[in-house]
């Protein structure tokens, strides 16, 4: 499985989607996204996750090998990422519970189908905080919480976002493994439908 995964992988380096780690070294951050009540098989096939800005895959594929159970939306703008994203379903055979949807968050953020949905979304590489807050907190359900792989500098960032308790939202807690370090961020109540804005008015008044 490894195997083929690599050389799917190998063709999104090549293009420039992906870095050069190997599958072992991404398998190995991607665990640090699982968080304690994520890995409930009980409940697993009643919660949606989704992967903000996926690229090739990551962490979403990965993801839904780890937790057997659950169902995933990879959502990327890229065309061309999401074809090397869908190979890789493929080629693990998660098409029964992984889909890949070329599309730009803050559009799907609107959309019924996917607004308030989410169990559980994770980011990998998505922008800055406040874009990421603004474009994928609104897909969270009540009481779902969004995981974020984090640099010590996005870190604070998101500490430092007094503004999220004012669109529902809290930060619930932090931690590092041996491949990074990570935050969650968790809905405890609804986000203002105005949110999120377009993007010229995103880029000319950030959220935070």
């Amino acid at each position: 499985m490894i195997a083929e995964l690599e050389k799917v992988w190998a063709g999104a380096r090549q293009a420039g989607v992906l870095g050069g780690h190997s599958v072992e070294t991404f398998s190995r951050h991607a665990d640090g996204f699982i968080i304690d009540d994520w890995q409930d098989d009980d409940w697993q096939d009643q919660k949606r996750f989704i992967d903000i800005g996926t690229g090739a895959g990551l962490p979403g594929v990965l993801l839904a090998l780890k937790l057997p159970s659950s169902h995933w939306t990879l959502v990327d703008a890229s065309e061309r990422r999401c074809t090397f994203a869908s190979a890789a379903v493929s080629v693990l055979g998660l098409e029964d519970r992984v889909s890949v949807v070329h599309a730009r968050v803050e559009e799907l953020a609107h959309l019924t189908h996917y607004r308030e949905q989410f169990y559980g979304a994770v980011a990998r590489m998505f922008g800055t905080p406040p874009e990421l807050a603004e474009c994928g907190l609104p897909l969270l359900k009540t009481g779902g919480k969004l995981v974020v792989s984090v640099s010590a500098r996005t870190k604070q960032q998101w500490l430092d976002a007094d503004i999220l308790d004012t669109i529902g939202c809290v930060v619930d807690l932090s931690w590092r493994t041996l491949e990074g370090e990570f935050i969650a961020i968790r809905r405890v109540n609804q986000t203002p439908d105005r949110l999120p804005r377009r993007t010229a008015a995103r880029r000319r008044s950030p959220l935070f």
